[in-house]
């Protein structure tokens, strides 16, 4: 009797203990939270050289403990030694160097909508370092879903973050404008929406954040007074703004006051052609002799410093052959500006080779350096901090900081060192998810135009 009733006992616990064992069923909020990506634990990444993107100096040695999609906390890697922790995983990243993740701030994935070649290019960003995106206008049907799928890691590519566009109804002959609104008509959708004076303008901006987009832009065949309008009624609804530095026929001066504007060597063109008169008419003026010390170009300068709107390089547009805007002018441009003090973005507005496994951002960044004068630290903030403040996105991502979102890349080599070094990406981490860049298997671009 007595060892039946131990026997009992015995197995009155080891049922209890397999029923501990069975898997919980997860609550709604578990759900939601893998549904949104988010379930993915305390991580621990031990060990690296941290460049935050702040204008605080790399601190070697650091520890960034990530919970879920967020930066917990960011803390010498010795503390770590004094303190407990439950459920986590350790990563050893000793001897690399850590960024925040990069943003390319100019880039096209929907003009002519093509999911698989898309798919590729950002599959190339997220691995290369890449976990941010502005795109600059498309079909908004096409960015919203492979947004959406960026958003919840549903493919490996950065956060994809678009812009609905404005233009004078003559800019929609334009056959970009065809295809990016195919089975609709160019011009009447929120995303590709024509405007004149007697546009209702604070219902064309709502339109337009009604498509998802991140931002407005501004693009063409546009008399200035509309472009200021279009500018003040952007930012009355807290809507980032984006346009061309010129807005044709509207002068660069006419877009002060954006969130940021594109193309530094519009400014040169507008000094040697002021007063043409709509987007595309008439080729290329002579460029010869020009530098950033004309006083027409000073005087911009100066003026673009004063109002607070960010500077969208684009280098990589510019050639050294052809008639356009020469590589060093461009670049000689861009310095002038960043030494007013004018905040400079990396955006590349071009493909690179399909052949390329690294991102075409890159290229733009060592250009800058290069062609710009900026240091490798100051490159880096045009494709960090400065990028995520003209996204209006600067609370979220762009520094490593506790409280914003675990994007960040891991370095074999120091970029500080060599810019070039952004190329040595062993790891790159957006919202909490890992790409490691071993598990990148390259193969070349399919074909694609626009």
């Amino acid at each position: 009797m007595k060892y039946a009733a131990i026997t009992l006992a015995i197995a009155a616990l080891c049922a209890h203990a397999a029923a501990d064992d069975k898997p919980k069923a997860d609550t709604r909020q578990e759900r939601l939270d893998k549904l949104n990506g988010k379930a993915l634990g305390r991580v621990i990444y031990r060990g690296a050289t941290l460049i935050d993107g702040t204008d605080a100096a790399p601190r070697a040695d650091m520890a960034i403990i990530v919970n879920d999609d967020r930066i917990e906390a960011i803390l010498p890697a010795a503390r770590l030694d004094t303190m407990r922790f439950a459920d986590v995983r350790m990563v050893d990243v000793g001897g690399q160097y850590v960024l925040p993740g990069l943003i390319d701030s100019h880039v096209h994935y929907a003009t002519n909508p093509d999911r698989p070649y898309a798919e590729a290019e950002l599959k190339r960003n997220i691995y290369g370092g890449v976990t941010g995106v502005r795109d600059m206008a498309g079909d908004a049907r096409e960015l919203a879903g492979l947004s959406r799928d960026a958003l919840l890691a549903r493919i490996p590519s950065p956060d994809i973050f678009y812009a609905s566009l404005v233009a004078g109804p003559s800019f929609f002959k334009d056959a970009r404008t065809v295809v990016a609104a195919l089975g609709t008509q160019p011009g009447q959708v929120p995303w590709l929406y024509a405007v004149d004076e007697h546009t209702r303008l604070p219902l064309a901006v709502a339109q337009a954040r009604g498509t998802g987009a991140t931002g407005l832009k501004i693009y063409a065949n546009l008399q200035g007074d509309l472009v200021r309008k279009l500018i003040a009624e952007a930012r009355a609804q807290s809507f980032p703004v984006w346009t061309h530095m010129q807005v044709y026929p509207a002068t660069p001066y006419d877009s002060l006051g954006a969130t940021a504007v594109s193309h530094v060597c519009m400014i040169a063109r507008y000094v040697r052609e002021a007063g043409k008169s709509a987007y595309g008419h008439g080729g290329e003026p002579s460029y010869e002799g020009l530098s950033a010390a004309d006083p027409g170009i000073r005087k911009y300068i100066a003026a673009l410093a004063k109002s607070g709107t960010i500077m969208d390089v684009t280098l990589s547009v510019y050639k050294n052959d052809g008639p356009h805007c020469r590589l060093e002018l461009a670049g000689d441009i861009a310095r002038a500006m960043h030494r007013a003090g004018i905040k400079l973005i990396a955006g590349t507005d071009t493909d690179n080779s399909g052949d390329d496994p690294f991102p075409v951002l890159d290229g733009e960044l060592e250009k800058l350096v290069r062609y710009a004068g900026l240091t490798p630290q100051q490159a880096i903030t045009a494709a960090t901090a400065n990028a995520a403040q003209a996204l209006g996105k600067q609370k979220e991502f762009g520094t490593l900081e506790a409280g914003k979102y675990a994007n960040m890349v891991f370095l074999a080599r120091d970029p500080l060192a060599d810019i070039a070094n952004v190329r040595s990406v062993v790891l790159t981490v957006k919202r909490g998810h890992e790409y490691a860049r071993a598990d990148y298997k390259f193969t070349p671009l399919p074909v694609h135009q626009d």
